[in-house]
């Protein structure tokens, strides 16, 4: 692969060998020792089962969205933040590795990549099965790729923006599976837009409708992810009825897949009981987590116990009281010491770390494409459904949008993006939210510029002002070796 085609090579053999490790002998005996061919539909179907499909390593994303701070006694590598790049990415530089570092964002995802082509250019030709199973095998896999590409355009190229996508320099597409291959070119945005929308719009015919895991991709899924992208393009319209296709398709799933009620989760017996005092909400296991639709986990530390950077003053008032999602949160750094976060900042803590497809995002973005086509009533009322999972239902009229605010249709966008925020804090998704509306004129103010981080009385030490060009990672030194032909982000 273009990032680092020897080490894909054994990542290939790693991950092949590890997913046939059941396989018959006979299979075995036809190829190398240590190395196994897929040859039949069901080795096919046994590479999409590969877990390492549904992991991810650097999200350095985290550290850069704009909704946290950072806390003067915990600011540093250890019980704070995770690692020097994530030091980095707070304070918003301009390469966040490390010269000397040979992994990145890019690392698990080029594996995912290979697989997918493997599967979307092999399987039709594949032993055994029928012509269904291995048009939805590779439906499957077109949509992975989509997924992956998709990231990394997000990562590596500049919002997108129409005016100018067509020479934004993007990623390169790879569309085999072939590690011999070492000249690649950097793509423009609008060419990756492109081949992540053909590839959504060729799988999702042939998708299976059924959810049956967390693990693979469904049709609900798939058009959770076409929604998004037409999201991320200012195309609103487009992605309204593909968002409100993706709900629909939510039912009948063979496993549990909604949205959790906050009330009764957070109650004795409920999912997310009990409450540790110190890791906070039992909320930790994805696989059986009903608001992950498409599972691409990740350890996230900052909504578990490091306490550098925790959300800011700002973030925290967004909240009220009756907000059950506040039970995601503490006061107390940790370990704990008796001290108290100032300016009413928090950590957050219980939560789960899932970069795919999550539940709530889907609801969210279709009451946002509902605000900004100017249908409010749809929006106020999808939005006020989803609040009522989330408020505590005992208080009258919490979960209701302010009257002013529900007319208005640029106050009812922005209470919607705010409420992604609630949802979200500390995930990682605030971040691809800056960078879409960074090119949106109307909502380009609700991004924050800049990270403060305050001592223990409140007071600001350090400011890490986000220049526009932060929007777009630099590619790591050891991708920029390999490939010394590419023009390097700014």
């Amino acid at each position: 692969m273009f990032y680092n085609k020897y080490k894909i090579k054994i990542a290939v053999v790693a991950i092949l060998t590890l997913s046939f490790g059941s396989c018959k002998k006979d299979f075995l005996e036809v190829v190398p020792k240590g190395v196994a061919i897929a040859t039949k539909t069901t080795d096919y179907e046994r590479l999409l089962n590969d877990l390492n499909l549904n992991l991810l390593g650097s999200v350095s994303q985290i550290a850069m969205s704009d909704e946290l701070a950072g806390y003067a006694p915990l600011y540093g590598p250890g019980l704070g933040i995770l690692n020097i790049s994530d030091q980095k990415a707070f304070e918003y530089q301009d390469d966040i590795y490390l010269p000397t570092e040979n992994t990145s964002e890019l690392s698990q995802l080029e594996k995912q990549l290979y697989t997918y082509n493997k599967i979307i250019n092999e399987v039709m030709n594949s032993k055994e099965g029928n012509d269904i199973q291995k048009k939805a095998l590779r439906a499957e896999a077109l949509a992975g790729r989509a997924w992956v590409h998709f990231m990394l355009v997000n990562y590596y190229g500049k919002p997108y923006n129409a005016a100018t996508a067509a020479s934004d320099l993007g990623v390169p597409l790879v569309k085999v599976a072939d590690v011999t291959q070492n000249t690649f070119t950097r793509s423009s945005v609008q060419a990756a837009y492109d081949l992540i929308i053909a590839d959504l719009n060729e799988a999702i015919p042939d998708m299976p409708g059924r959810i049956i895991s967390r693990h693979r991709m469904s049709k609900a899924a798939a058009e959770a992810i076409l929604g998004k992208v037409y999201v991320y393009m200012q195309q609103f319209d487009k992605a309204l009825p593909i968002l409100t296709s993706s709900i629909a398709n939510l039912s009948g799933a063979s496993i549990s897949v909604g949205l959790h009620d906050f009330n009764g989760a957070f109650s004795t017996g409920g999912a997310f009981f009990p409450v540790n005092p110190f890791t906070g909400p039992n909320r930790t296991n994805m696989q059986i987590d009903k608001e992950v639709l498409y599972l691409k986990m990740f350890i996230n530390y900052y909504s578990y116990i490091l306490s550098g950077i925790p959300v800011s003053k700002q973030t925290a008032e967004l909240y009220t009281a009756s907000d059950l999602r506040l039970n995601f949160f503490t006061a107390s750094p940790f370990p704990p010491t008796g001290a108290v976060y100032p300016n009413k900042m928090m950590r957050c803590y219980g939560r789960y770390g899932n970069m795919g497809v999550n539940v709530p995002d889907i609801y969210l973005l279709k009451a946002e494409c509902e605000s900004r086509t100017g249908n409010l009533g749809e929006a106020v009322a999808g939005l006020v459904a989803f609040r009522k999972t989330r408020m505590q239902n005992n208080v009258a009229n919490a979960a209701d949008v302010p009257a002013n605010i529900a007319s208005d249709k640029i106050a009812l966008t922005k209470y919607i993006l705010e409420e992604r925020i609630r949802e979200f804090a500390t995930t990682g998704e605030r971040w691809w939210d800056m960078r879409r509306l960074s090119v949106d004129d109307t909502y380009k103010s609700t991004v924050g510029m800049v990270h403060h981080v305050y001592d223990a009385s409140g007071n600001i030490t350090k400011s890490y002002p986000l220049k526009s060009e932060r929007l777009t990672f630099r590619f790591p030194q050891y991708i920029m070796t390999a490939n010394p032909g590419w023009q390097q982000n700014p």
